[in-house]
């Protein structure tokens, strides 16, 4: 399984009154994570919306082990666990880079669609080198 490690420094308006990470704040930095993690692969989620796909979100789910604060350095990793030509199954790390401290852990689970209709699409039929990448990136 191919993994790739997003840096965010945690930034004051990722915070709350708190001076700690809001929840869904990891859902965004989840988001910039993933986009990155493919972009990694040579897979650019643009390319493909602007050919009229998607691959929206079909569930997600968060475990929060510790708070991130402003001025901490996360590094959040993208695993790209499983893959079935219809759906794409991602896990993540989000720790504090240098000491490892754990802030949270996700699973998403994703599918691809026709933004026309929205229909779900198998992909290796429309974007050959986005199955043949994943395929590869759940196997190694």
């Amino acid at each position: 399984m191919h993994t790739e490690i997003y840096e965010h420094k945690i930034l004051y308006r990722d915070c709350d009154m708190m001076g700690v990470v809001n929840n869904a704040v990891y859902v965004h930095l989840m988001e910039d994570a993933r986009v990155y993690a493919l972009s990694r692969l040579g897979l650019e989620y643009k390319g493909m919306e602007e050919k009229g796909f998607a691959g929206p979100v079909l569930s997600l789910s968060v475990e929060y082990k510790s708070s991130a604060r402003f001025g901490d350095e996360m590094e959040i990793a993208v695993t790209f666990e499983r893959y079935t030509g219809a759906r794409l199954f991602l896990s993540y790390k989000m720790t504090e880079k240098g000491t490892c401290r754990l802030f949270a852990t996700a699973q998403s689970e994703h599918c691809f669609v026709n933004l026309k209709t929205g229909a779900p699409v198998l992909i290796r039929g429309i974007f050959p080198e986005w199955d043949e990448r994943l395929t590869g990136a759940c196997r190694e």
